[in-house]
């Protein structure tokens, strides 16, 4: 009898090992797609992608775009990375659209009027059908599957989440550990809010916040989160 729980106990613990190397092999995985698809600095290197939809004022759909002619081995291969991509987040294997979660930003949702829809459409005139790097940080996904990242346009020196902060368009959202920029975000809110700019236009008086409104809320925002006009897989 002794003897037998033993081999229990070994068996046990032989099949947690097992788990274990599997989540790891997993990760590793993940982490490896993640590296192929987005840079970790913009201003070195790094995939244009172009942007073809904006759902609201933090969150965009990208396709990737190719610099070169891809010969056939080249496209073997990105059929192959696409494959493995498109268990782990949320893009189309035959577009390549990615959706994008700004980092360090929230922006108000289409029903808060009137700064929903004007955060949208300064998106919208900023980024629209253009080119841009897209920067990850140290969590690369949320829990909706999306990637999180900071949006570079013009040659990267522009950072988009900076824009719409530095205009009144989003507030501040400090999300430990993603603080790669967060003094530059920081400074950018503050500028918005000395000048009573876009959602500061009566300075520090805000009726209802981003968060709050979803708290109360959470089946109208999961549904607009879904809403999309192009392929793509959450």
């Amino acid at each position: 009898m002794k003897m037998f729980k033993i081999k229990k106990v070994v068996l046990k613990l032989f099949q947690n090992s097992i788990l274990i190397l599997l989540c790891l092999l997993i990760l590793n995985t993940q982490c490896l797609a993640t590296d192929k698809l987005f840079s970790k600095d913009c201003s070195k290197e790094g995939t244009q992608y172009l942007v073809k939809q904006v759902f609201d004022g933090d969150t965009v759909l990208v396709e990737a775009r190719s610099r070169e002619p891809e010969k056939q081995g080249d496209k073997e291969a990105k059929r192959q990375r696409n494959k493995e991509a498109k268990k782990i987040r949320n893009v189309d294997n035959e577009e390549n659209n990615y959706k994008i979660r700004f980092l360090g930003i929230d922006a108000f949702e289409h029903d808060q009027l009137p700064y929903g829809p004007n955060a949208q459409h300064f998106l919208t005139m900023l980024v629209l059908n253009k080119e841009v790097c897209i920067e990850t940080d140290i969590q690369e996904q949320d829990r909706y599957g999306r990637t999180l990242g900071y949006v570079f346009i013009r040659s990267k020196t522009l950072l988009v989440n900076e824009e719409l902060l530095k205009n009144g368009q989003a507030l501040l959202y400090d999300f430990p550990p993603n603080i790669k920029y967060i003094d530059r975000l920081k400074k950018a809110q503050a500028y918005a809010r000395n000048n009573m700019l876009g959602i500061w236009e009566k300075q520090d008086y805000i009726v209802e916040t981003p968060a709050q409104w979803r708290k109360k809320h959470p089946h109208k925002y999961n549904k607009k989160k879904h809403k999309t006009n192009l392929k793509v897989k959450i």
